[in-house]
């Protein structure tokens, strides 16, 4: 795994990412906080290689951890304070230790296209007069949608009235929030930022999406982060086409998330269309850089959970994960998707407390009652009665997180998309400077024998094959002149919603 610091070092871990207000409370009061996430730790990596027992990724992502007047962190009053619901900026660097010592990764999740309407800066800006008058996005009059009455003038927020955009054409407001980010790369020494809202910093008349403007706003911010912490992480939300996302990579950030590829990954564990997957990926493999610049995902915190969208199938499930951690791009777990955990908009409702046990008043989150209502699942599911069996989704994230963790193909390699002939098989050659693997999914609800196909590709001799992870024994294929392969059968049957996985060796 490549060291914290060095350029890249995201490429090959795999992250989670948490809401702090619901995963583990240390105090009693019902709400989550930074101390309880840090008991947690050994859950999502304890450190060790060697075991088995934890769910195995490499980072963390923290959903806002600032001060803010709401239950989800995202309108800041203090982009350099540590919401007191949470803990100190002691228990926030206590934590950032704690997981680096496991080898985990920790970005904090910054908004900087607008602030909270109770900020002092907003405060002062409303005013009309001083240093702020021109911090935020004013006008005489509504220029469109999304602009807000305030006295005899109107402001900009893009995301409702509580949330006003900061006018970020502004040099000192631009040098502000850079200041604050280097903070807390300097000073508190975390590894990089998700960055909300990403496509929509500067407005250019009636376009308030994927500006020019915008564009070169983060290419100016990565610069002055690459100059103060060379090789943090900027990763960007940017929800929309697979163009528009790619399009921030890698000039202006690291990374992006792919919310198309997403829904499909999800949809296919429904649908069992094999063929979409694919196609989207030989797309979308193109339009990233091979270097970690596409963040894979199946849901987050602003979309109904798997389990949901997946109508509590269990199949299903475990084959979007089958996708997600077999596949190209450097992939995120949602708190409790690898569980099953359920939740459907309102937000609350996908932000629930997590599950640990079957306990009682908050299923091991707290001695409390907790600050929003579980899940509406039975006690039954949680991490306690999971990890006690073999065959839970739980036990199958774990295994696939070792299975990445194992095989640099996987872990780094490339995606070149192989010809099945069943609908419902996805199938590709994964390539790392020091290893060759075959993926085959079926993401069907029958058993599938595949035939592949790849007319040219980069393998030479004759290869040995073995299992790294699937039923089954397999067979080697027969390389061509060109370095792929035809009528190749690598395994009697792959049984319905299931993968493959063979390493090819010399």
């Amino acid at each position: 795994m490549t060291s914290l610091g060095q350029p890249g070092w995201w490429r090959d871990r795999v992250f989670a990412e948490v809401f702090v207000r619901s995963y583990g409370d240390s105090d009693g009061d019902g709400i989550g906080d930074l101390r309880g996430l840090e008991k947690k730790l050994d859950y999502l990596n304890d450190g060790d290689p060697a075991t088995t027992t934890d769910l195995g990724v490499t980072g963390l992502w923290l959903m806002p951890t600032f001060p803010s007047p709401s239950y989800h962190g995202y309108d800041v009053t203090d982009y350099r304070g540590v919401n007191p619901n949470y803990g100190t900026l002691a228990d926030l660097k206590a934590l950032v230790a704690a997981a680096h010592k496991r080898g985990i990764a920790v970005i904090l999740d910054v908004p900087l296209n607008h602030t909270s309407s109770k900020h002092p800066w907003f405060v002062a800006s409303q005013t009309g007069k001083g240093p702020y008058a021109d911090w935020y996005v004013w006008a005489d009059s509504p220029q469109g949608s999304n602009w807000q009455p305030d006295g005899k003038r109107f402001y900009y927020a893009r995301f409702g009235p509580d949330l006003p955009d900061l006018n970020l054409v502004n040099p000192a407001v631009t040098a502000e929030v850079t200041g604050d980010a280097e903070y807390w790369l300097d000073d508190v020494g975390v590894d990089g930022f998700r960055l909300d809202a990403a496509k929509h910093l500067i407005e250019d008349g009636a376009t308030t999406e994927n500006t020019p403007e915008t564009h070169e706003w983060w290419k100016t911010f990565r610069t002055a982060i690459e100059q103060k912490a060379p090789g943090a992480l900027l990763l960007g939300e940017v929800s929309d086409t697979a163009q528009n996302s790619s399009s921030y990579v890698p000039d202006d950030l690291d990374m992006t998330f792919d919310f198309v590829m997403a829904s499909i990954d999800v949809g296919a564990g429904q649908s069992g269309d094999g063929s979409s997957v694919s196609r989207a990926l030989a797309r979308i493999t193109t339009l990233y850089p091979a270097s970690g610049g596409y963040g894979a995902f199946l849901t987050n915190h602003d979309q109904d959970r798997v389990a949901n969208q997946l109508k509590g199938d269990a199949g299903a499930m475990r084959v979007a994960a089958d996708l997600l951690l077999t596949g190209p791009g450097v992939p995120f777990i949602y708190y409790g998707e690898e569980i099953g955990m359920t939740g459907a908009k309102p937000d609350e409702r996908i932000r629930t407390p997590m599950r640990w046990d079957a306990s009682s008043p908050a299923a091991g989150f707290s001695t409390h009652q907790p600050w929003e209502a579980l899940s509406d699942d039975p006690a039954s599911l949680n991490v306690a009665t999971e990890s006690a069996d073999p065959g839970s989704l739980l036990a199958h994230y774990r295994d696939l997180n070792r299975l990445r963790a194992a095989h640099p193909a996987l872990a780094i390699g490339t995606w070149t998309a192989i010809d099945a002939d069943a609908p419902g098989v996805v199938a590709a050659l994964r390539s790392s400077p020091t290893e060759q693997a075959i993926v085959i999914t079926n993401v069907g609800s029958t058993a599938a024998t595949p035939t592949l196909s790849l007319a040219t590709g980069p393998l030479c001799g004759t290869p040995t094959a073995s299992a790294a992870f699937g039923d089954g024994a397999v067979e080697a294929p027969r390389i061509s002149a060109s370095g792929g392969f035809s009528d190749y059968r690598p395994v009697a049957e792959i049984a319905p919603r299931s993968s493959v996985v063979i390493v090819l060796g010399r």
